[in-house]
């Protein structure tokens, strides 16, 4: 690697592969077993990216990605991202109500969730740091990994089932928000997480993201100001009018509904 920020990506790389060995992602398959295999073997290869962080700095990510396209045997893919308007309301209510907004990423989130496919067999790619001492030739997954065609569906009914599991509700206007009648929302768009609250709701929503970091890998970029999924400021000042969406009564139904019950005694 020639880039003058090699040293930071060589980094990240060393990161996401522990990430991955410590998450039991892929089994190594011995020689004997690779001449047997009747499937496929795909690819992989390394994507590398720069993030923002608040504070201006700039964080590197390594990611280790399969060649999905060229699965050519999978199950359903298609998994709802939430919608740019319900985050327009959620504004909305931050602006007039003041409540907060966090920003939580999920680290690796498409590592969570096992797969359903026993057969999806990988090449590791060059730059696996030799430190780990990982196989050299071919994987089977068992878990989704970043490329799969399965995977964000694998991923978005792993957090699914997490989020009800800590009495959280869907939006029936947008699957992809989730209410607590302690007077929390959360949106969700893939791996970003944003928490909108009331003051009086913020041991709770402690609560939540103690909950959420002991099941995964978070990273709490505390309040939300320049979220990479929406690129919008999340705490609104008094003196900006904020104009109100127009949206289904029903989601004004089920705001003032939390308001309610997250001021009862």
């Amino acid at each position: 690697m020639e880039s003058p920020q090699r040293d930071h990506w060589k980094r990240a790389m060393e990161q996401e592969s522990s990430s991955i060995m410590l998450n039991n992602t892929f089994s190594a398959l011995n020689s004997c077993e690779a001449r047997q295999l009747q499937v496929k073997q795909i690819g992989s290869k390394w994507v590398y990216k720069t993030k923002h962080n608040p504070d201006g700095s700039t964080r590197y990510k390594a990611r280790l990605v399969i060649k999905g396209y060229k699965q050519t045997d999978f199950g359903e893919t298609y998994a709802a991202v939430g919608k740019l308007t319900t985050f327009q309301y959620l504004i909305y209510l931050i602006g007039r109500y003041r409540w907060k907004m966090d920003h939580l990423d999920v680290v690796t989130a498409f590592l969570n969730p096992k797969i359903d496919d026993d057969d999806i067999c990988m090449t590791l790619p060059e730059g696996w740091p030799e430190s780990l001492k990982a196989p050299k030739i071919i994987v089977r997954l068992r878990k989704a990994l970043y490329g799969l065609k399965q995977a964000p569906r694998l991923w978005h009914n792993d957090i699914n089932g997490f989020l009800l599991s800590l009495g959280f509700t869907q939006s029936s206007a947008d699957r992809n928000l989730y209410l607590h009648s302690d007077g929390i929302l959360i949106l969700l768009y893939v791996d970003d997480i944003s928490m909108s609250y009331l003051e009086a709701a913020t041991k709770a929503a402690i609560e939540v993201k103690a909950k959420l970091s002991e099941n995964y890998k978070i990273t709490n970029l505390g309040t939300a100001s320049n979220s990479s999924a929406w690129k919008s400021t999340a705490m609104i000042p008094e003196s900006v009018s904020v104009r109100k969406p127009i949206l289904p009564q029903s989601w004004d139904n089920l705001a003032w509904r939390i308001l309610t019950l997250s001021r009862c005694p």
